[in-house]
């Protein structure tokens, strides 16, 4: 089972920038694999455990993780196209013949025999042919450029498997299923490697390969080949997508071992079903992608409320705890002493903003986020949802978002799901008290200078600094006095 991130909360959490700390693939099939891996959480500890093992086989051998790394490197990226949306598309191009090809590589051959028997038709002849199959090749090749450049670098993954199966890779236990799927694979695509040199060549720039060049353009000989292997690539669909994947799962594995190298600190998730609600224990948690460490610990059975100053650190803790649960259900590594979890579905309502191409208000654009979660939740197939809310209902006013927002993470709190909300308005602690669990930020003042720790702290919170930090900003006395003084009449 595997529930799929949506675009919402990938935004929310900035999962490109994690995406990218991440990747060190060399490979556009390592690539996008990885980026599809964060996007699919696995919700059963089978295949998560798998790759575990695979990461941390590939971490005590960094020989061998050498090797790959240079295959990979020599199978290189595709710059213009995302190679799995063309690999399902070859049946979309329509059935083209190889006979015009055939008559302008004849034509050719012809013109360049009379230059020899009419030399000065000859010439005119071959430069009129040049200038025709020259034509012909590149309109006819704009029309299948992404198809085009997907095939050449399908014959560049079946070259790659070939090389991966003549290292000791096969011989590692984790990696013996996904090596043996690689040879059958080389195996039924043997077929469209035949002939591949046609389709490319290297990138030394030597003599041959120009005039390669040459030949392509002039007799359309990739354009022949790539029409007569299209059907049998559209045909081994299936064959091609179990390749991608299993190249794709090597790499990512080999980033994910890189990508713990990097941490201050990591850990193994650990998944405890609760008996009747999703809980969570947690030490040492910390954010991948701020500039310093700061880490927290959190141990909880029920959904939190966070409360807390302007900048104290609630956005960024939800972010963190956010990222972390996607990390364990992905790469199955958490930035953290400790993470015991559930398997959950991870949604968020954060960073919105508001929709003017389709005449949307923040308030419309924000209910909708937060009914998806419900939506979510309310289904029937038993798996809790963990997710993330930052100040629910800001888009209306004091009065009515306090009431609302009250019966929303009630009713979310009673339910299948572990949530995780901030909110300026102190209010909700009461009022959700033996529904949810404060916690807070806090902050420091030092004359008009305002410091945070962002460490996580029980209860919930009992300063407001927004007047302060204007001060600390430099606004006018007479701004901030007068703040302060109908802050206190109200």
């Amino acid at each position: 089972m595997t529930f799929q991130i949506d675009d919402i909360t990938w935004n929310d959490l900035s999962m490109d920038k994690v995406c990218e700390k991440i990747n060190t693939a060399k490979s556009s099939v390592g690539q996008e694999y990885l980026v599809r891996t964060l996007k699919t959480l696995l919700l059963e500890e089978k295949e998560l455990s798998g790759r575990a093992e695979r990461v941390s086989c590939m971490g005590q051998h960094q020989e061998l993780a050498a090797r790959l790394g240079k295959i990979y490197k020599d199978l290189g990226r595709t710059k213009k196209i995302s190679l799995y949306d063309y690999i399902f598309r070859f049946h979309e191009i329509k059935p083209a013949g190889n006979a015009l090809h055939y008559v302008l590589g004849i034509l050719l051959l012809l013109a360049i025999l009379m230059v020899f028997l009419q030399p000065v038709i000859g010439i005119i002849a071959l430069v009129v042919m040049f200038v025709i199959n020259i034509s012909v090749y590149f309109r006819y090749k704009a029309g299948i450029e992404g198809y085009f450049m997907c095939f050449k670098y399908i014959v560049r993954m079946i070259q790659a498997a070939s090389r991966i199966l003549k290292t000791e890779l096969g011989g590692e236990e984790p990696f013996q299923e996904l090596v043996e799927g690689l040879r059958s694979d080389v195996k039924e695509l043997a077929p469209i490697r035949r002939g591949s040199w046609l389709l490319t060549n290297s990138v030394s720039g030597s003599l041959v390969d120009v005039i390669m060049d040459y030949i392509r353009m002039l007799f359309h000989v990739d354009i022949i080949r790539f029409n007569s292997m299209r059907k049998l690539a559209a045909e081994k669909s299936q064959t091609i997508d179990h390749l991608f994947c299993s190249l794709g799962e090597i790499e990512t594995d080999m980033c994910i071992s890189s990508f713990r190298d990097t941490l201050d600190h990591w850990c193994l998730p650990v998944f405890c079903k609760g008996e009747d609600h999703p809980s969570l224990k947690i030490t040492g948690m910390y954010h991948p992608l701020t500039p310093t460490v700061v880490t927290n610990d959190l141990s909880v059975d029920r959904s939190v409320l966070l409360t807390g100053s302007n900048a104290s650190g609630k956005s960024t803790f939800l972010k963190q705890l956010a990222i972390n649960q996607i990390l364990a259900q992905t790469i199955s590594t958490c930035l953290a002493n400790v993470y015991e979890t559930d398997f959950c579905k991870v949604m968020s309502s954060m960073a919105l903003a508001d929709n003017i191409l389709n005449g949307e208000s923040y308030f419309i654009v924000e209910i909708r986020s937060l009914k998806r979660i419900f939506d979510e939740i309310e289904k029937k197939d038993q798996v809790p949802v963990m997710c993330f809310i930052d100040e629910v209902l800001r888009g209306t006013n004091t009065k009515e978002r306090i009431a609302a927002s009250s019966q929303i993470l009630k009713q979310i709190s009673g339910m299948n799901a572990l949530c995780f909300a901030a909110t300026h308005d102190i209010e909700l602690t009461r009022l959700l008290e033996g529904y949810m669990d404060n916690y807070h930020f806090e902050e420091y003042v030092e004359g008009n200078d305002v410091r945070f720790d962002y460490k996580l702290k029980e209860g919930p919170a009992k300063t407001r600094n927004a007047i302060r930090l204007m001060k600390a900003y430099g606004f006018d006395p007479s701004i901030t006095d007068a703040a302060e003084q109908l802050a206190g009449e109200l």
